[in-house]
């Protein structure tokens, strides 16, 4: 198995950043830094991150519903309140699969699975998450089409599959969208390029995973091979 794979199925972090880890030269294998995360390894190596060696604990995965003003940013010490603070101890140290900012609010992963957190992010994956997207004002057919052809804004393109309103009023616009990547506030960013600003976001769906009936600041539990399933028809 990969070094980085063996430390994101640790639990410790997701593969993408193990592999900042070892290249900061926090790993070691057999008591000698390892700084190539490709590195294969075997059931008899002893494999350390910062002085301590990798602990194989039970995967647990949650599905939650984050409400706004939840800060899912596990290492933001000044953030009033964080997704763990709704989440017993009893379950571990785990972390929220992708991004959901602060103000907005739906269905997040929460596992110890850094591999199955790799899956659910990388965009050669193609994981759809669908969305329910408040607007201030009026969407117009011109807008709808600007949000599915994308925009630029800084060094990113940010565009989404599908884009459908599902109720107009005078003061406000709600809008079904559709996206299979997750830049840092992708909709928001969109949206607002797009001459929409955002008053609302909630995330409703991740793969055939629906929100369903959960309510705001309640999880349950999933088991591994539904997640699975039902993303990746495994």
């Amino acid at each position: 198995m990969r070094l980085n794979k063996a430390i994101a199925q640790s639990g410790i972090c997701s593969r993408r950043k193990a592999e900042v880890i070892i290249k900061e030269g926090r790993v070691a294998v057999n008591e000698t830094i390892e700084r190539n995360p490709a590195r294969i390894i075997i059931p008899s190596d002893i494999v350390t991150v910062d002085g301590r060696p990798l602990e194989k604990g039970k995967e647990v995965y949650l599905l939650f519903n984050k409400p706004k003003g939840v800060t899912t940013t596990l290492g933001d010490r000044f953030a009033d309140k964080k997704i763990l603070d709704f989440i017993p101890k009893k379950f571990g140290r785990l972390y929220p699969v992708g991004r959901l900012d602060k103000q907005s609010r739906g269905l997040l992963i929460l596992t110890n699975d850094g591999e199955l957190c790799y899956r659910l992010t990388h965009p050669k994956y193609n994981v759809e998450k669908e969305y329910l997207v408040w607007v201030d004002g009026k969407v117009g057919s011109s807008q709808l089409k600007q949000l599915k052809q994308g925009v630029k804004d800084d060094k990113d393109w940010l565009s989404v599959k599908c884009a459908v309103i599902e109720t107009s009023q005078r003061a406000y616009t709600k809008v079904r969208v559709i996206v299979s990547e997750g830049k840092k506030r992708h909709l928001r960013r969109l949206f607002a390029k797009s001459g929409c600003p955002v008053s609302d976001l909630q995330r409703i769906r991740i793969g055939s995973i629906t929100l369903g009936r959960l309510q705001e600041g309640s999880y349950r539990t999933i088991e591994k091979r539904k997640i699975y399933e039902r993303i990746f028809n495994k």
